[in-house]
């Protein structure tokens, strides 16, 4: 990824996707919120982007297999398929980052987690 580029490359997809993984995995708010797009990283409801991350994070540790899913989110993301415009892109994850979907956008210099 090259400073000041206008569009993303895979290679910075994947260096941020296992930015946030690795975040998820050391209960690591503060990059997790760094990675995800407004509004996601916006307070709601009084509550800051890292205290609901926080929660979900705990939520997803406390379930049986949450910690192996993350790990095998991060192997996987060498080899995972990608696709890629340059301005939007998702990654096909054994456990999608959010929900259903792993999609990013190319903002501000750095790929963005979308909601």
């Amino acid at each position: 990824m090259a400073l000041g580029s206008a569009t993303g490359t895979v290679a910075g997809l994947r260096a941020q996707v296992t930015r946030f993984v690795t975040a998820e995995l050391h209960d690591d708010t503060a990059t997790v919120c760094a990675i995800v797009g407004t509004p996601m990283n916006e307070t709601r409801h009084g509550k800051s982007c890292a205290e609901r991350w926080k929660a979900s994070i705990k939520r997803l540790m406390a379930q049986s297999g949450g910690r192996a899913e993350l790990r095998a989110d991060a192997k996987a993301v060498p080899s995972a398929a990608v696709s890629s415009d340059g301005t939007y892109a998702s990654i096909t994850l054994p456990h999608p980052l959010l929900g259903a979907q792993s999609r990013f956008s190319w903002y501000d210099n750095c790929w963005m987690l979308m909601s």
